[in-house]
């Protein structure tokens, strides 16, 4: 029987990413202060926006009636999700510093600016939607792994918001943000092409709606646009916060509807 790993084990395991990654840079091409410096940069641009957004839409919804979950019967540890938020920025702070200190020396990155760089139109076009549904089904798995007895351990801190606020949008250990936010790497290659403008949006969009998908409450326009296009909803995904069994879309619901992974699907089962 696989048995789930010790915490001590788990907190090593969370210290050692963290450790890792920002002493990473101290083999950094460009130098280790060029690299650090770029640390600091990528920390602001991630932290300043989600910290700050998170904030403004916990306020916003912590004022609404009619909570998925009702009355907020606890404390919404703002607290804790800020510092967990927080810690989750500086890992993808220290993945993205690499592609920002190339930029930062003017070397080539895979960020590109016009669509012949990217390939030409038909290129691009195939490069997003098939790039966004291998990443869309990477975080599924890597959701649903991390659910399983032994590795639980490292999303066990996620699931102390059982009614989250967006300040624990991406209240995550650093053992998940690596897995959740390594594909910035890819931005340091210019081998991979990423054209600038979809990608930037397609950040912001998965920034944005992360915070809404632990708002706690449903605004009915966004869910009549988001549940048609497959899209994830505060109503799909809070779900997963109350019943931690089901419903482990990120982005697209795509894969609980194939996998049979939605809620309902698992009550005609039982």
């Amino acid at each position: 029987m696989i048995r789930t790993l010790p915490p001590r084990v788990v907190v090593g395991v969370d210290a050692a990413v963290v450790i890792g990654l920002t002493a990473a840079g101290l083999f950094a091409s460009q130098g280790w202060r060029a690299w650090y410096g770029a640390l600091v940069e990528s920390f602001a641009i991630i932290a300043t926006p989600v910290l700050g957004g998170a904030a403004v839409v916990t306020w916003v919804s912590e004022r609404q009636v009619g909570r998925l979950q009702g009355a907020r019967r606890g404390s919404a540890l703002v607290g804790r999700g800020a510092r967990d938020t927080a810690l989750a920025a500086w890992v993808a702070a220290c993945l993205f510093a690499w592609p920002l200190a190339r930029m930062n020396a003017g070397q080539p990155t895979g960020l590109v600016w016009t669509v012949e760089e990217a390939g030409g139109p038909v290129a691009l076009v195939l490069q997003n939607l098939g790039g966004l549904l291998v990443l869309d089904a990477w975080l599924y798995w890597k959701h649903r792994l991390l659910h399983t007895r032994l590795l639980f351990g490292f999303h066990r801190g996620h699931h102390v918001y059982r009614d989250p606020t967006p300040l624990a949008g991406f209240a995550v250990g650093p053992v998940e943000s690596l897995l959740t936010f390594w594909p910035v790497l890819l931005v340091a290659l210019p081998e991979a092409p990423h054209y600038g403008p979809v990608y930037l949006t397609l950040v912001v969009g998965f920034v944005l709606l992360n915070l809404y998908l632990h708002c706690g409450v449903a605004w009915r326009g966004l869910e009549t646009l988001l549940r048609p296009l497959s899209i994830n909803t505060s109503t799909h995904h809070n779900r997963h916060h109350a019943n931690a069994d089901t419903h482990f879309a990120e982005a697209l619901t795509v894969w609980d509807r194939l996998l049979g992974t939605r809620e309902a699907a698992a009550a005609r089962r039982a």
